[in-house]
């Protein structure tokens, strides 16, 4: 294993983003950036050639002008928080509401949009450290946050994460990698065969913004606990697609107890890659890019076009405060938020 620091380029304020990449033996390897900690590429010798089967930007001027964030570290609270804010120990916080002044997505992208501290801490691991201020965003406290990003000779890509609050505080980091595992330039991920050991969705009203209700898939075109590709039931006339433009979705895994355990399989139909996730959280978000619609410029010069990556990001269910049936994301200095996801690449 071995690790390369290069300046990547200079950002807002002249902010210096440095590029990482650990590879391993095989030739395999991935790409970090400082900039929002970003998971920004992986690639993977196939058939002769590489392939980076994650979507996303090559250039500093695509990074910042990135708004579906591409492989960015995101918190304080990933996904939605309701238009009511947050409530604490009977006080309540507004948070910013920065879709239509309605509701919150991403904590407004505080820390995809920060340049983060980097240490490489050895020759197959780099931790990235953001300092979240006092009451950012509207949240509670401070919050001491470090991701550490591994790759080994199996092609695991594993993912630390450590969020230290300074007060009683919701967290819910995550990485939202956009993955084709036929290679970035290859098209639609719709015939990408997909099985997700989830056996309940947690429904949504017509924002995106769940209900409170717990689901189950059996019988719906959610149900992906079978092998199956993609795109088969994407356009079934369910009212839950129909809000999500397809699939946009918190899907709750069996089992969760806690531990690292098995969510998903998924396999590229032309590269045949396969990728195995894992995670010690009670949820994952299926995007397939419904809003993608290349308008932005990607890697290699090419528009990011409708449903050409999908996302599968590891979380506590979205709005979980508003909701006491979910399964709770408030942490304290005593209890931090502590995760660990994988992605396995299998050739």
């Amino acid at each position: 294993m071995k690790i390369t620091k290069s300046l990547y380029g200079l950002i807002k304020d002249n902010k210096e983003v440095y590029s990482f990449i650990i590879e391993n033996s095989k030739g395999a390897y991935i790409e970090l950036l400082n900039f929002g900690a970003t998971l920004n590429s992986i690639v993977l010798p196939v058939s002769g050639r590489k392939i980076d089967v994650l979507v996303g930007f090559d250039t500093v001027e695509g990074q910042e002008s990135c708004t579906d964030s591409q492989g960015r570290t995101v918190g304080r609270v990933a996904n939605r928080i309701d238009t009511k804010g947050i409530t604490v120990d009977g006080k309540n916080y507004q948070i910013t509401k920065n879709v239509n002044g309605d509701f919150t997505l991403h904590s407004n992208h505080e820390y995809e949009n920060a340049v983060w501290d980097s240490e490489i801490v050895s020759d197959s691991t780099v931790r990235f450290h953001y300092y979240s201020p006092e009451g950012a965003e509207g949240f509670p406290g401070s919050v001491e946050n470090y991701v550490s990003f591994s790759f080994d000779e199996d092609n695991a890509v594993t993912i630390e994460y450590n969020a230290v609050p300074s007060e009683k505080c919701p967290l819910n980091l995550t990485n939202h990698a956009y993955f084709n595992l036929n290679g970035f330039d290859s098209g639609d991920i719709l015939s990408h065969v997909l099985q997700l050991n989830c056996d309940r969705i947690t429904p949504t009203d017509e924002r995106a913004v769940p209900t409170g209700e717990i689901r189950p898939v059996e019988g719906t075109a959610f149900d992906f606990r079978e092998p199956k590709t993609i795109g088969r039931d994407v356009e079934t006339p369910d009212e839950q697609l129909i809000i999500g433009r397809g699939y946009d979705h918190n899907f709750l895994i069996e089992g969760y107890d806690g531990t690292l355990k098995k969510f998903c399989t998924v396999t590229g139909d032309k590269s045949n890659v396969t990728m195995e996730g894992y995670t010690d959280l009670p949820g994952v978000q299926l995007y397939i890019g419904n809003f993608m619609n290349g308008t932005q410029i990607g890697k290699a010069g090419l528009p990011l076009n409708f449903r050409t990556g999908f996302c599968l990001e590891t979380q506590y269910s979205p709005d979980a405060p508003n909701h006491p049936e979910f399964i709770q994301n408030i942490f304290t200095p005593d209890k931090p938020f502590k995760s660990t996801t994988v992605y396995k690449f299998t050739i």
